[in-house]
Parts: C-alpha cells; sequence; structure tokens
C-alpha cells in the first residue's frame, strides 16, 4: 500500500489580507510602541530623580539605627532652619501651579509640607507629590521654617516642612471607606454622617479620628491605674482560667464549646476563682481580663465579650472595708484620668460631655445632713445619705433609701425589695444629681431576690444582702457583695436559689480547710470609660466589639 502522507498535498490558500484591517493593527501598535516609549521616557525620568521622590525600598530589616527619625509630635520651632527626617501619615495633598502642599499627621498633631519648583526641586516632584493617596505614609526629609502667618489647620501653626526628598513607604487605595473629616463629624453639624457600622467594620481607620483615638488612650488610662492603685494598696493580680467545666455562677447565659470530647464553657467572670484564691492565703487580689455574656442583649451597654476588673479582699469586720478600697481606687483613677486634657478634649469636641462629678460639695453634706461613717455621725438627711469621710465624700445610699427617692417622681410606687429597671436606674442618677450634685454614687443592701447565690445575707433583714451597686451618671458599672465563706451557708442559700452547686464542688470543698471572710466587686471596664466619658453607646469604646449581631472584625 502507498502511504497516503507521501501523496502529494494540494497548495494552501493564501490568506487575503482586508487593507483596512491591516492599517487599523498597524496603528495600534504604533500607538502601543509610542505609549511604550513614552513609559520608558518616564521611567527613566523618574529613575534619574529615584533618591528625591518616588516608592521607598521595601523595609525588610537590612539596615538598623541608620536613620535619625523625629516624629511630628516633637516638631517644634526650637528647629527652625533645621533639616530633618519625618515618616508620617498624609492627611490631605494639594497641587496649584509649580507649588505643592499636604498635611502630614501622626498621632494627635499635624504639620504642613510644601514644596515648589526650583533649582532642586523638579516639576516632576510637584506632579508626584499632588498625586499620593490620602492616608499613605510617606518618609519625608524637609527642611524646618518658620510661618509669617499662623496655619490654622495644623496643630503645628507657627512651622511648616519645606520637602527636599519624599518617598512613599505604603500607599493607601485611593478609595477609602469614609472620610475622617465626615467620621469626626458632631452629630449636630450638617454634612454627611458615616453609618456607625461602616466605622466598626474598618475600625482601623476610625481609630485615626481625633476623638476615637482618644478614647483608647483613655481606655488604656482606665486600666493603668486601676492596675497602679491596687498593686500600691497590697494587692496580688492573678490570671483565673477562661476555659470552664461548668457554668459559673450558676447562671445560663454561657457560651459552649467543645472540649476533648466533652463540654466546657467561656467563663461569665473570674468570680468563684478569685474566691477560691484568696483561700490560698493571698489577702488582696485582683484581675484584668475577658469575660463572656451569652446574652442575647442588643441595648447600648451591653456586649458578649467586655474587660472585667475584678477585686477581692479579705474583710475584718464590714463590707465596709471593701467600699472604703472602692472609693479609694475610684478616687484614684477619676483624678488621673481629669489630668489627660489633650484626650478629653479631642473626645469633647465630637462627643460633648459635662466632666464627672464624684464628690459631694462640703456644703450639701452640711446642707442635707449627710452622715460621716469615719466620725460615727448618723445622717438627719431624707433618704440616709452617707460619706465615708469628708474627704471622700463619695455618696452612700441604701437601696431602700433609693427606692424612696425613686418613689417621688413614680406614679406606680415600688417596694423595697423590687429590682430598679434601666429607665430606673437612668432616674435615679438624674434624682442623685439633682439632690446630692454628683454623678457617682454607691448604693448597698440590695434585695436577696436580686443577687447572686454566694452573697451574704443582711443579720437584721434576711430580705436584704451585704451587696452594693455602683453608678455613674444613672448606670451600673459595678457590683459585688460580702460573699458567703461558711460551706453549709453556702449551700443552703443556692438551695433557695435552685442553684446546683454540685458541678462547682472544688468551689464549694474551698471553704472547708479554714476560710476567710471576704468581699470583693467586678468593674466593667467599658462602661466606666464609657460613662465618665459620658459616650451613648458601649461600642464607641470597645476596639473590635463583640455583640449578638457582630463578631466580625
Amino acid at each position: 500500500m502507498s502511504d497516503p502522507a507521501a501523496a502529494p498535498q494540494p497548495p494552501a490558500a493564501e490568506k487575503k489580507v482586508n487593507p483596512k484591517q491591516a492599517e487599523k493593527e498597524a496603528r495600534k501598535a504604533a500607538r502601543l510602541a509610542e505609549e511604550k516609549a513614552k513609559a520608558d521616557e518616564k521611567a527613566a525620568l523618574l529613575a534619574q530623580y529615584a533618591d528625591t521622590f518616588g516608592t521607598a525600598e521595601l523595609i525588610q530589616s537590612l539596615t538598623y539605627n541608620s536613620k535619625t527619625y523625629i516624629t511630628v509630635p516633637a516638631l517644634s520651632a526650637a528647629l527652625v532652619d533645621q533639616t530633618v527626617l519625618v515618616r508620617a501619615r498624609v492627611s490631605t495633598t494639594r497641587k496649584k501651579g509649580k507649588m505643592a502642599f499636604m498635611v502630614l499627621r501622626d498621632e494627635h498633631d499635624s504639620v504642613q509640607a510644601m514644596a515648589a519648583v526650583d533649582e532642586k526641586v523638579p516639576k516632576e516632584m510637584i506632579d508626584f507629590i499632588g498625586q499620593v493617596p490620602c492616608e499613605s505614609i510617606v518618609e519625608v526629609q524637609a527642611h524646618v521654617c518658620g510661618t509669617a502667618q499662623p496655619i490654622t489647620s495644623t496643630t503645628h501653626a507657627d512651622i511648616e516642612l519645606k520637602i527636599e526628598k519624599i518617598h512613599v513607604v505604603s500607599e493607601s487605595q485611593r478609595t477609602l471607606p469614609f472620610t475622617l473629616e465626615d467620621a469626626t463629624r458632631r452629630e449636630d453639624e450638617e454634612g454627611v454622617k458615616v453609618n456607625f457600622d461602616t466605622r466598626l467594620a474598618t475600625r482601623w481607620l476610625d481609630m485615626r479620628t481625633p476623638a476615637s483615638n482618644a478614647i483608647f488612650r483613655m481606655q488604656s488610662r482606665v486600666c493603668q491605674y486601676f492596675r497602679q492603685y491596687l498593686i500600691d494598696n497590697d494587692f496580688c493580680e492573678i490570671h483565673t482560667p477562661k476555659i470552664i467545666s461548668a457554668a459559673s455562677e450558676g447562671g445560663a447565659n454561657v457560651f459552649k464549646l467543645g472540649y476533648f470530647g466533652r463540654d466546657a464553657y467561656l467563663a461569665q467572670s473570674p468570680q468563684l476563682y478569685k474566691q477560691m484564691a484568696l483561700q490560698g492565703d493571698i489577702p488582696r487580689v485582683f484581675e484584668v481580663g475577658s469575660v463572656f455574656r451569652a446574652e442575647n442583649s442588643n441595648t447600648h451597654r451591653h456586649l458578649t465579650e467586655f474587660v472585667g476588673l475584678d477585686v477581692e479582699m479579705r474583710i475584718s469586720e464590714h463590707y465596709y472595708e471593701v467600699l472604703d478600697v472602692a472609693e479609694g481606687l475610684f478616687n484614684y483613677m477619676f483624678e488621673h484620668l481629669a489630668t489627660h486634657t489633650k484626650e478629653l478634649e479631642d473626645i469633647c469636641r465630637q462627643y460633648p460631655f459635662e466632666p464627672l462629678v464624684w464628690k459631694i460639695p462640703e456644703e450639701k453634706i452640711r446642707e442635707l445632713g449627710v452622715g460621716v461613717i469615719s466620725d460615727r455621725v448618723e445622717p438627719t438627711d431624707q433618704y440616709k445619705g452617707r460619706v465615708h469621710n469628708l474627704e471622700s465624700r463619695m455618696l452612700r445610699l441604701y437601696y431602700p433609701d433609693c427606692i424612696d427617692l425613686l418613689n417621688t417622681v413614680l406614679t406606680e410606687k415600688m417596694s423595697h425589695v423590687d429590682d430598679i429597671n434601666t429607665t430606673n436606674e437612668k432616674l435615679l442618677g438624674k434624682l442623685v444629681k439633682e439632690r446630692y450634685g454628683v454623678d457617682f454614687f454607691i448604693s448597698d443592701r440590695f434585695p436577696s431576690s436580686v443577687r447572686p447565690f454566694y452573697t451574704m445575707s443582711c443579720k437584721d433583714d434576711e430580705r436584704f444582702t451585704n451587696s452594693y451597686d455602683m453608678f455613674i451618671r444613672g448606670e451600673e458599672i459595678s457590683s459585688g457583695a460580702q460573699r458567703i465563706h461558711v460551706p453549709e451557708l453556702l449551700l443552703e442559700r443556692a438551695k433557695s436559689l435552685q442553684v446546683d452547686l454540685t458541678p462547682c464542688k472544688d468551689y464549694v470543698d474551698a471553704f472547708r480547710l479554714g476560710a476567710w471572710p471576704h468581699g470583693g466587686f467586678g468593674v466593667g471596664m467599658e462602661r466606666v470609660v464609657m460613662l465618665y466619658l459620658g459616650l451613648g453607646n458601649v461600642r464607641l469604646v470597645s476596639m473590635f466589639p463583640r455583640d449578638p449581631q457582630r463578631v466580625t472584625p
């Protein structure tokens, strides 16, 4: 058989060329070549000025202490006529003819930087500065100059930077989720308002606003002063487990999770463990840590995860010993927080609030007949208001007397053992402010029906307990009590409240080997910050809040 492949093949048909198509492709090729030539020319030109402006080399820890930087906050008129190296964020850019301006900022401070075409500054550098996206990080070498007129748009009004070199360290995307100008606007101001969920979804951008940034600095101070006061007063910081085998405090609002083939729970508080720690012969303990509450509560003051500030201590005779420590602690915190005027001004500018008043004016004590506990002066005040002494002057009111104060304005009267709801809490705060002139007060002797199983009952009236709450601006920030340290009494009280302590056997056993009488309290850190600053939503003070609707970012 002959090989088919060897057979002669017919000549291939010649492809016809469409003249119009060929002309079109030739024009396209010429255009692309021209664009490439221009791009190459521009790249060559930019390479010529690479040392003066452009994109900085990726920082990969190749050098160490080879440059000396100065921060924007550290700039001052004392540096006029000096050359500085600054790394900062770009707030705004503006190009005007042969000049370019930008505002650089870092932390609370900002400074104007400018460049003008001259023998050292090419026009290309002006073009480059004008197109740097806002919120980018840049490195600028500049000459510090004084200003003839104050620059009102920056915190450094008496100086500006004349740019000699500028490189982009990290470029921001050009379209932002929102502008800082819009996010900084007060509620009563005209203009675009940024949706709060949008701000929370991009919290790292929202934190760049002066108020938000200042809020988290104040939050840091709250924890700092809490720790400092307690350490200075012989407290020991402890760290209790957050994964536990049973629902702490006998509650149902716990997060359940799988734990190596069995169930475990996230701790609602360190309550039981801090009590157990005292029986290890540490007289005073405290903890700063996350606590979890599986409450489907969508309110302005509830979170499913928050930071608890917890205190527990031995007592010799009376739960007042704990309240004396609590008053000293809050007085220390409030006094020190008030010294951070810059942060408070930044917050107040966007979220106006009245400074917190936590001490009764001395004239009110005399006028109302407020009792002085340390001097054994009984109150003649109609609502039996008391203070520890004339120095602390922090108001204490028995719970039944709070009810009596509320009943002066309530249409539907309450009994002394009724629970005060959130609405009436705020009303009580208003009435206390009107009568005693304070935003902070302590209420004690709460009804047994509204306190946990480990709360010691009042000897003179079993309907009430040796317990207390602390309030700021009409909202609870702390709850505590003298604890039951006798195991038989603890079991009896739990049984009366239908709380099964079988899963908490270790906790009960901790009191069987000789137990110290003790008491303490727990504070919601975010609530303290929110209410000290007079804010209306706890999510403003939680960096990445967790609530029934949000588990990201």
